[in-house]
């Protein structure tokens, strides 16, 4: 492992035993809807609502801006809120590596402004990014985030009458090994926000995920260059491009862990055949 990875993905082992518990959905896929003359997407799907109270509403999840400011970035976000004008959301999720690197900090709060009027509540967790910048005050992004109206879950859960969400730490910040369960219980919309796919897996112990009803993940970026028939060709994954993008089934539950492919893209890199998206969850 190079310095970089054992920087940004420093989760020491991989869970063998716990992967195996999912598999991409058979049922359920992301309908991509691609809009004239858009760079975004629009990745949707539509869910039984676990319960009663969340019938009708809206879930809208992004992941990955890697925000440097430049005129693609403003012209996705602009697309983005056109996006939620023909789709409003009820609850925005935001999935965690919003800047690109130290530099574009000081060019993050009008992204954020933008952001945290698309709907009534938009909750965040933080990427291997924003948790690898160890030279900033620990508060440093709550504090950024919860200025523009954002909630920035660390380690820690929001309650809602008819919502429970819990961030999930980046897996390059806790020990996973003895995570304990979180307290709630089916009642709520159960959602577990995690930046990559591999913390969920890694959470997969004992009673952890019993209760929760959907995982949004990103930061594999759909492997952001794809060939067709072949799909993905690297993400930074122990599983490879296992967790590319998509919906995924837990055994043995009615769990979904829900993949975006990211909405931007590593400055001076780009995509190919794998456009940046919106993840529009529709609850019925």
């Amino acid at each position: 492992m190079n310095e970089f990875d054992s920087r940004y993905f420093p989760l020491k082992r991989k869970f063998p035993n716990r992967v195996k518990n999912f598999s991409r959905s058979r049922e359920l896929r992301l309908e991509r809807v691609k809009f004239p003359g858009f760079l975004l997407e629009a990745a949707r799907v539509a869910l039984p609502s676990p319960v009663r109270s969340m019938a009708g509403k809206r879930l809208v999840f992004i992941s990955d801006w890697h925000w440097h400011a430049s005129q693609r970035n403003y012209r996705i976000l602009d697309e983005l809120s056109g996006i939620l004008q023909q789709f409003p959301a009820d609850l925005l999720l935001l999935g965690g590596d919003l800047c690109d690197d130290a530099e574009f900090l000081g060019v993050l709060p009008p992204l954020l402004t933008r952001l945290g009027t698309l709907a009534p509540r938009v909750v965040a967790v933080n990427g291997n990014w924003e948790t690898g910048k160890r030279w900033l005050k620990p508060d440093y992004f709550t504090t950024l985030f919860a200025a523009h109206g954002i909630k920035l879950l660390t380690n820690q859960a929001e309650h809602y009458a008819d919502t429970f969400i819990l961030g999930l730490p980046d897996i390059s910040s806790i020990d996973f090994r003895n995570l304990p369960p979180p307290e709630i219980t089916p009642e709520t919309l159960n959602i577990l926000l995690s930046h990559s796919p591999d913390g969920v897996v890694a959470a997969d112990k004992g009673a952890f995920l019993k209760n929760f009803h959907l995982a949004f993940c990103g930061h594999n970026h759909g492997g952001q260059i794809r060939l067709p028939f072949i799909g993905a060709l690297y993400c930074p994954s122990f599983y490879r491009c296992k967790f590319d993008r998509g919906i995924f089934d837990r055994a043995g539950s009615d769990f979904k862990m829900i993949i975006s492919s990211g909405i931007g893209e590593h400055y001076r890199t780009g995509r190919i055949l794998c456009p940046p998206e919106a993840v529009i969850v529709e609850l019925a």
